[in-house]
C-alpha cells in the first residue's frame, strides 16, 4: 500500500469569520461618511520582540508567502471603527467598539458552506446540524459588489452572551472571509455598520490576485504501517486509513492539512475533547494535555484522550508553512494497539 499524495484543501480559518442576516426585518444600515478608500498594502514581514513589540524586516519562521492568497483590497471604514492593522493571518483587522472584525483569505471553500456552519458550531461546543438545517442558517448578503453568504451563531463565552457573524464570498482565486465577534450586545449594535462595510470592499484596481498553488506533501513514508488500509476521506480530510482491529474493536486515522494552526493547541484539543464528549476543563489544564511529539519538527504536539470505551490520539505537526492534523480515533483497545504505529507515522517527516 503506498501513501497517497496529499493535496490540501485548507479549512475555514481557524475558526472565526463574520457577517449577519440581511433578510431580517430591520432598518437598513446608514451609510457612513468616512475617509476615502485606501488600498491595502501587505505589510513587511515582522517578528515579535520578547516585549511584544515588532521588528520591521525580521522574517517570522515557517512563513511561505507563495502559498498564501493575499488579495489587494480597498474599503471605507465606518466612522467609529479603528484600523488595527493586518497581520500574517489576516488581510485586515479592525476594532468596532467592543467587537472585533477581521478579513481573511483562504483557498476556495465553495460548495462546503454547510460544512463551515457545523465546523463553527463544533468550535463553539454546539451540536452539529443536519444538511437541511445547516443550509437554513445561510443567508445572502452583498459583498464587494457580488453575492456573498453569511451565518451567525450566538452562545456564551465566559458565562456572558456572545455572538459572531461570518460572511464570505467566493472568487476563482479563493474564498474571502469576514468576521465580527465579541459580546452579544456589541456585535448586535455593529451589525448594520458591518453590512455596510461589506458593500464598500473592493478589489484594488489593476490588482490581479493569484491563487496559491496546491502544496504537495513531501517526505511521508511510501509504505503504510502494517495492516493499515486506505479508505475514502471525509470533508476537510486529505487521507483516511483503517487500522487493524483489536478483539473486534475498530479505529481510523485521518490526515488534514491547513495553512494555519486553526485556533492553536488549546482550541484544537478542546475540539478533540468534544468529539469524545468529555467535560469542559480550564484552558490551563487543557494546555497541559499536549506533550511534545519526539522526533517530529519543532512545535509538534501529541495528545492522548479517553472517555470510557472511546479514545483519541491526536498530533499536530507544523511543516513547510502548513499544519498537519493527524488523528487516531475509535474504540479504546484498537487505539491503544495502533498508537505506536501512529507515532511512527506522524514523525516520518524530513
Amino acid at each position: 500500500m503506498t501513501f497517497p499524495r496529499l493535496k490540501p484543501t485548507p479549512l475555514l480559518f481557524a475558526f472565526a469569520i463574520a457577517a449577519a442576516l440581511t433578510g431580517c426585518e430591520r432598518k437598513m444600515p446608514r451609510v457612513y461618511d468616512a475617509p476615502k478608500d485606501r488600498p491595502f498594502v501587505p505589510p513587511k514581514e515582522t517578528a515579535q520582540n520578547e516585549d511584544g513589540g515588532r521588528d520591521n524586516g525580521a522574517k517570522p519562521p515557517a512563513r511561505d508567502e507563495e502559498k498564501v492568497w493575499r488579495p489587494a483590497l480597498t474599503w471605507t471604514l465606518p466612522a467609529d471603527w479603528k484600523d488595527v492593522g493586518a497581520d500574517a493571518a489576516n488581510v485586515g483587522r479592525f476594532a468596532a467598539g467592543d467587537a472585533s472584525v477581521a478579513i481573511t483569505a483562504l483557498t476556495s471553500m465553495e460548495g462546503k458552506e454547510t460544512i463551515l456552519v457545523n465546523m463553527w458550531r463544533q468550535v463553539r461546543k454546539q451540536e452539529p446540524l443536519d444538511e437541511a438545517d445547516a443550509a437554513k442558517m445561510l443567508k445572502e448578503v452583498p459583498i464587494a459588489g457580488a453575492k456573498g453568504t453569511m451565518f451567525e451563531v450566538a452562545d456564551e463565552q465566559g458565562g456572558k452572551p456572545s455572538r459572531f457573524v461570518v460572511a464570505f464570498t467566493h472568487r476563482p482565486e479563493g474564498s474571502l472571509f469576514f468576521k465580527i465577534q465579541g459580546p452579544d450586545a456589541a456585535v448586535t449594535a455593529q451589525k448594520p455598520a458591518f453590512f455596510e462595510f461589506l458593500k464598500t470592499v473592493k478589489f484594488a484596481e489593476g490588482a490581479v490576485p493569484t491563487p496559491a498553488p496546491a502544496p504537495e506533501a513531501k517526505g511521508w513514508p511510501v509504505e503504510l504501517p502494517a495492516g493499515w488500509a486506505e479508505v475514502a476521506p471525509g470533508p476537510m480530510q486529505q487521507a483516511k486509513f483503517s487500522v487493524p482491529e483489536k478483539d473486534g474493536a475498530k479505529a481510523e486515522v485521518t490526515v488534514s492539512i491547513f495553512p494555519s494552526a486553526t485556533g492553536g493547541t488549546v482550541e484544537n484539543v478542546k475540539r478533540w475533547r468534544n468529539q469524545l464528549k468529555l467535560a469542559a476543563i480550564p484552558d490551563d489544564e487543557i494546555a497541559k494535555l499536549a506533550q511534545p511529539l519526539a522526533g517530529a519538527p519543532e512545535g509538534s504536539i501529541i495528545v492522548d484522550l479517553k472517555n470510557e470505551a472511546r479514545a483519541l490520539t491526536g498530533a499536530i505537526v507544523p511543516r513547510d508553512g502548513q499544519w498537519f492534523f493527524i488523528k487516531l480515533l475509535g474504540d479504546a483497545p484498537a487505539v491503544a494497539a495502533a498508537r505506536e504505529a501512529f507515532v511512527t507515522f506522524a514523525t516520518k517527516l524530513p
